[in-house]
């Protein structure tokens, strides 16, 4: 673990802002008190006040680094203040030692001292006042950022548990495959050996692709297009099997959108729709324009049929629950057949 960590340009403009305030204050106090007041010693004290406020934060950047969480806040305040206090006072006997008398502040001379140790604890005091100031403005400013970084993942928690939610419905779902078409394809398998080795090999390969494209491999909240597209051919494979070879499917997508994310199980209930069992021919168009991936589906079926079936009104929630409104999903139903429509951020 880093010791400074987290130091950066913020602990220098609240450094530098606060060693004008305290400069400014002592300015004016100097004028009410028809003091002297020269330019060089204002710049000289506000480049010792930077310096160290800077020492100050660091030192509190350092303690929080080292305690953590495991302390307080009012706890790494006082180490900090203290650890502060200390630090300053070691740097001004240090620039009284060793700076060159006339470059030394003559406000350090002012007060009269009994001994070195009067000297250490006077300027302990006067660096522990200015300290307790800083270091109490920044732990509040550090108790709001943790305060405020603490609701981000709440809210971040929040959605990402109601994310699961859905996607555990989809996995659910998703793992029921239907019973009756797996009975009917099974019984359609039986039907293809019956009548050739070979026929009924082919009909097993079919249906052992559908079962691969549609059971969860492993948890996990999205699919891409190319995977969904898979799913969808599968099972036209396995509708095949119950309907004959007269169901056609033509899938046309842009190699760009193939490795796109996407939210698993979406296209399987609008083909599922757009055929409804009695359908011919089905027609998937996938491709990317403006940021925003689109999905399309038409079928031959012209039979009448309510647009908004269970389908079509469960991928309608799972697209609110996932994007809000940044998503679209339309579908209607044709005098010459199906068409359903779907637009993702990508």
């Amino acid at each position: 673990m880093r010791l400074f960590a987290g130091f950066g340009k913020r602990h220098v403009y609240l450094a530098l802002g606060f060693c004008l305030v305290v400069e400014i204050s002592h300015t004016i106090y100097a004028f009410l008190g028809q003091e002297d007041v020269r330019l060089t010693s204002m710049l000289s004290w506000i480049a010792m006040f930077f310096v160290l406020a800077l020492l100050g934060l660091a030192c509190a950047v350092a303690v929080d680094n080292l305690l953590g969480d495991t302390a307080s806040t009012a706890t790494r305040m006082v180490i900090s203040m203290v650890v502060a206090a200390l630090a300053a006072t070691i740097v001004a006997e240090a620039l009284f030692y060793f700076l060159p008398p006339r470059m030394a502040l003559d406000d350090m001379e002012k007060v009269p001292f009994a001994n070195n140790f009067h000297r250490i604890l006077f300027r302990f005091s006067i660096s522990a006042g200015w300290s307790l100031l800083l270091i109490a403005l920044y732990s509040m400013l550090q108790a709001s950022a943790r305060a405020r970084q603490r609701l981000h993942d709440m809210q971040l928690g929040t959605l990402a548990a109601e994310r699961h939610v859905v996607e555990a419905d989809l996995r659910a779902m998703q793992a029921r495959v239907e019973p009756d078409l797996l009975f009917a394809a099974l019984s359609a398998v039986d039907q293809a050996y019956a009548r050739s080795v070979e026929e009924g090999e082919r009909a097993l390969d079919a249906l052992i692709a559908f079962l691969r494209a549609a059971l969860p491999a492993e948890p996990g909240n999205t699919s891409t297009v190319a995977a969904e597209l898979d799913l969808v051919r599968a099972y036209v494979g396995v509708a095949q099997l119950l309907k004959g070879p007269k169901l056609e499917l033509e899938i046309t997508a842009e190699p760009a959108t193939r490795a796109n994310a996407m939210p698993a199980m979406l296209l399987l209930p609008l083909a599922r729709w757009a055929l409804d069992g009695a359908a011919a021919a089905l027609q998937l168009v996938a491709r990317q324009a403006n940021g925003v991936l689109e999905i399309s589906l038409r079928s031959d079926l012209a039979q009448a049929g309510a647009s908004e079936t269970q389908d079509i009104a469960g991928v309608r929630e799972r697209l609110e629950s996932l994007y809000g409104a940044r998503a679209r999903l339309e579908a209607s139903a044709e005098p010459h057949g199906r068409r359903a429509f779907i637009a993702l951020p990508v």
